[in-house]
């Protein structure tokens, strides 16, 4: 889509999903190994078999009032763009971490962000917002969201589970770094779930409100969508793939997205570990890319129960 709102790059062509997937793996494989302490040192805790990880989807059942369920997670990805500051380069997002809180019966709270993220420049174009840094390597945290989730329907033989999410992002991230648009968002969306036979389908619809970073006292409404399955193939191994991202009219800094995902779960040692291959569909998705992470719950509150009295 020809724009005199982008910069010039804007239109280059998309390189192949996985061009140089081999030696991206390998350059930074010495890292899953170097940060995998972090998650060992999370400790044990029972598993939830309802959960997302590596999937962006979500699904509709809420955690159990008073337990907390921690993903903690490391991706690499390959050939993500910014359009305002026009950095390219390979990706890397350590700690892509949420909690999820069961706070009631029909209520769940969510946070999630980016410890840190790592971008290694390869290539610039022209910026609207230059960042500030020297050489060819910036980093910054990345944006954190809050949520709420609240169950709308359970799940009967002829109708999916049904639940609504609303969330707000932070701009955490600095323009500064390149990596940010100082932009705070908001997005909402209906979530539904529903079992075929051992299998699992999700499906995401919903609005996202993005500020504009270019623009004062304007916005980009564009709607966001999601679509999952889950296939178990042995009582501890689950195949999983996806399609999500948001589509509409673009602005700077506000692009459509879109992304594939297709990985595993696998359940071992009393955690739930994931692996997944990325490819992004859009031309500010990262061109290809690996997620690798765990999961894991515990009981952190119970509700207290009101003391009888006898008259």
């Amino acid at each position: 889509m020809a724009n005199d709102e982008y910069p010039l790059g804007y239109l280059y062509p998309k390189p192949s999903f996985f061009a140089r997937h081999s030696s991206f793996v390998i350059r930074h494989l010495s890292l899953i190994i170097r940060h995998s302490s972090l998650v060992i040192l999370l400790g044990p805790a029972s598993l939830c078999l309802a959960q997302e990880r590596p999937l962006k989807t979500d699904d509709a059942g809420l955690v159990p009032l008073g337990r907390v369920r921690a993903e903690f997670g490391i991706e690499f990805l390959q050939g993500q763009r910014y359009s305002l500051s026009g950095l390219e380069g390979d990706l890397t997002r350590l700690g892509v971490t949420s909690l999820h809180i069961g706070v009631g019966e029909l209520a769940e709270f969510q946070i999630s962000g980016v410890i840190q993220d790592f971008l290694s420049v390869s290539r610039r174009t022209p910026a609207v917002i230059p960042p500030n840094f020297a050489g060819n390597a910036t980093s910054d945290v990345g944006d954190f969201a809050l949520a709420t989730k609240l169950r709308l329907m359970t799940e009967k033989e002829r109708r999916p589970a049904l639940a609504f999410k609303f969330a707000v992002q932070l701009p955490n991230a600095s323009n500064e770094s390149g990596l940010g648009t100082d932009e705070t968002n908001f997005y909402a969306s209906l979530l539904l779930d529903k079992r075929l036979g051992h299998s699992r389908i999700l499906f995401n619809i919903g609005l996202a409100i993005l500020g504009s970073p270019v623009t004062p006292n304007s916005q980009s409404d564009l709607m966001t969508y999601g679509l999952a399955m889950m296939v178990p193939i042995h009582k501890r191994v689950e195949l999983v793939g996806e399609i999500h991202g948001r589509q509409g009219t673009e602005r700077l800094g506000n692009e459509n997205q879109s992304q594939v995902r297709l990985g595993a779960r696998i359940l071992a040692g009393g955690l739930r570990w994931d692996l997944a291959a990325i490819a992004g569909l859009r031309r500010f998705d990262a061109d290809s890319g690996l997620a690798v992470g765990v999961t894991y719950e515990f009981q952190a509150f119970r509700r207290q129960r009101p003391v009888k009295t006898v008259k």
